[in-house]
């Protein structure tokens, strides 16, 4: 079987430089576009070692092993996989050689490794360039030594350096975009476009380096938009989102609409510690209650994913499953005992993702003026520099976009549309 691969995939695929990268869209092909490149660079180099890798192991199981495996057998290779080594054994007509998979994260696990050509896929989700500059380091053994990398852009960093802004000689890049893929279901296309704001499409469909490492992380936020006075209702759930910071804890809470503006901000608590044996997460329920004490709503569950117990529905930091601020008793427990029904995830979602999410929402969201610390937040809460990590040096910021993170995550997610990608 031959593949039919797009353009920006045949140019990568093809090239004999040294240092190519792939920066394309998601549903690109970038994958595929890897795993062809390694075999390519296997032929080249008969009788020796060629890595790939993904960021996290989870990564290198669900994605990159089965699109390999895939490949092979689609092109008639024969091979024998060995799991203890994650190592395929790989021969055709008048050669042999070996493919292995690794995980970035892990980078210092590919000492002592004789390389022929090593690949990285989604490198521009590593933090660093340690595992690149391992992998240069390992190219040792083979008659066409080279290090590639197929990634969708995450904003002005090591990979931008390399690539983009100061590319050494050596060092070639490629671009593709989501579209150039025609075989992809235009419904993918209409998910994406729903679920990123403009400048996420810039990055995420159309493959082009934009500032993510740098300035407001809640860049989508306009006063002028998002805040108006908004007025709470009765008729209407009340939903509370919490974070277990102790100095100062916050909460903020929230009426879901069907039609627009589907979020609205109507209040938020702020408290700090009071004494030594005070347990402020029962506090901060009581202060809750008290303001709002006669909660109704429609018996129809906006989100349609529990059945409706109570009066209040929490939001909270999910690590307050597992420690707590308030002695013996978890968070949660905590508020399950105040009479709410707790949503939370298993674990706290990546920041990245939940500023994604956040941004996004900002489409449908209001803010009444009188919640000073979110509005603050939003307009003062950076990002570290050359990072996408919350710069968290004011003990004052962070803590109430945090627990308005918490819900906007769980229930409008900036979802990463999971797909194959569609060959000719």
């Amino acid at each position: 079987m031959k593949y039919k691969v797009f353009k920006h995939q045949n140019k990568f695929i093809r090239t004999k430089e040294k240092f190519p990268a792939l920066v394309a869209g998601y549903g690109s092909g970038k994958t595929f576009a890897l795993c062809l490149k390694a075999i390519i660079e296997l032929g080249r180099n008969p009788g020796k070692i060629v890595l790939l890798a993904e960021p996290t192991f989870p990564m290198m199981r669900d994605v990159l092993q089965p699109t390999l495996e895939e490949l092979l057998k689609d092109l008639g290779f024969a091979f024998k996989y060995v799991a203890g080594e994650t190592k395929y054994n790989i021969s055709w007509k008048n050669g042999y050689g070996s493919i292995i998979l690794r995980s970035a994260e892990n980078w210092k696990r590919w000492a002592g490794l004789n390389l022929a050509a090593f690949g990285i896929d989604e490198a521009a989700l590593l933090k660093t360039d340690h595992a690149w500059k391992m992998g240069i380091s390992r190219l040792r053994d083979g008659y066409h030594l080279t290090g590639f990398t197929t990634t969708t852009p995450e904003g002005f960093n090591w990979h931008y350096d390399y690539w983009k802004k100061n590319p050494k000689s050596g060092y070639k890049l490629f671009n593709g975009r989501t579209t150039d893929n025609k075989y992809l279901p235009q419904e993918f296309i209409d998910s994406l476009l729903d679920n990123y704001d403009a400048k996420l499409v810039k990055a995420y469909l159309n493959g082009e380096y934009v500032n993510m490492q740098h300035g407001q992380a809640y860049y989508m936020f306009d006063r002028r938009k998002n805040v108006k006075p908004t007025l709470y209702n009765p008729d209407k759930k009340i939903i509370f989102c919490i974070d277990f910071n102790v100095e100062p804890m916050c909460g903020c809470i929230i009426q879901v609409y069907k039609e627009h503006p589907k979020i609205r901000v109507i209040d938020e608590i702020v408290i700090t510690h009071q004494g030594e044996n005070e347990l402020m997460t029962e506090r901060i329920v009581r202060i809750l209650k008290a303001k709002y004490p006669k909660s109704k709503y429609d018996k129809a569950d906006v989100f349609k994913r529990h059945p409706i117990r109570d009066n209040y529905i929490c939001y909270p930091d999910p690590s307050g499953q597992a420690k707590s601020t308030s002695a013996k008793a978890t968070d949660h427990d905590i508020l399950r005992r105040g009479g709410m029904l707790v949503k939370a995830k298993k674990h706290a979602p990546y920041v990245v993702d939940r500023l994604n999410s956040v941004n996004k929402a900002f489409d449908t969201m209001v803010v009444d003026p009188r919640c000073k610390a979110l509005i603050q937040d939003f307009e003062q809460v950076a990002l570290k520099e050359h990072t996408r990590e919350l710069d968290k040096s004011n003990p004052q910021l962070t803590h109430m976009s945090d627990a308005i993170g918490y819900f906007i995550d769980y229930e409008f997610p900036c979802r990463k549309v999971q797909t194959r990608t569609f060959m000719a």
